[in-house]
């Protein structure tokens, strides 16, 4: 059975290597689209790209012992990463005096971002993290240039930040009700187990009951001198009994398939939960 846990490391992790996977496709494709841009280096792209790659054989051998934290640390370094790749661009895309439309890759950025991030804290500097290349790259941009920009640039990454955040507040928050609903719905399930076995128990006693009942009897009636340890033990099963009896409320709780009520059939259903409950 997966814990709430483990549900939260797993996706993590799985956001981690998507936003790994998307470095290390997306900037050759950024690359490709910049390659008449003769000024452009490619370090920027090189540098990404090897990082994205290394980061995703580094979560690939840590796959079964993912957390969190492993997996916010690694969204952060290639974060950072695509981060300074992009400052890096970005100015030479400007330089080109051909129609641009600035900072595409950080709005882009903004929404990837809200749909992979595993914490939110991390997300948000991740977004304002863009948004703030983005705005402050303006400032190192020849005047002259920044007045061919479009209408509304370039706080239009503002906008994008803006949306990314929402989104990634409700995303967040709909996997904790994921992760919550898992962990209520394995809480309902160990404790139908424990009673399913109760019940199982008390019919495994009944008989060993009544036959102590009816030798009881029959010892009082042939040995009055055993009186005081007989009714010691008529307390001992009456107790049992009474226990037995408030134990019969569960009884309609649980539907019973053919054979389920031995004790034999508790045995095995509590190897398969041990091992479900062990289970990565």
């Amino acid at each position: 059975m997966t814990h709430s846990r483990d549900l939260a490391a797993r996706h993590a992790w799985q956001g981690a290597f998507s936003a790994a996977f998307l470095n290390a496709v997306g900037m050759p494709i950024d690359f490709f689209l910049a390659r008449n841009i003769p000024t452009m280096p490619i370090y920027p792209y090189a540098m990404s790209v090897l990082v994205g790659i290394g980061l995703i054989v580094f979560l690939l051998i840590r796959r079964q012992r993912a957390t969190v934290r492993l997996g916010s640390a690694v969204f952060l370094v290639n974060m950072v990463t695509i981060l300074v790749a992009l400052w890096i661009t970005s100015g030479y895309w400007a330089t080109t005096g051909r129609p641009w439309t600035p900072f595409q890759a950080n709005k882009l950025g903004a929404l990837a971002v809200a749909m992979l991030a595993p914490q939110l804290g991390v997300g948000l500097v991740s977004i304002a993290g863009l948004a703030a290349t983005a705005i402050g790259k303006v400032y190192f941009i020849d005047p002259e240039i920044q007045r061919g920009f479009p209408v509304g640039e370039p706080w239009f990454v503002l906008i994008y930040a803006l949306f990314g955040a929402v989104l990634l507040i409700y995303r967040l928050r709909g996997l904790a009700l994921e992760r919550e609903m898992l962990r209520m719905q394995a809480e309902a399930a160990a404790a139908e187990q424990l009673a399913r076995t109760f019940l199982r128990l008390r019919n495994y006693t009944n008989t060993p009951l009544q036959t102590i009942a009816f030798t009881t009897e029959l010892l009082r009636a042939k040995h009055e001198d055993l009186k005081h340890i007989l009714d010691r033990l008529e307390r001992a099963g009456d107790k049992l009994t009474e226990l037995s009896h408030a134990l019969n409320r569960y009884e309609n709780a649980h539907k019973w398939s053919p054979g389920e009520e031995s004790l034999e059939a508790a045995i095995m259903d509590e190897r398969m939960f041990g091992s479900h409950l062990r289970s990565p």
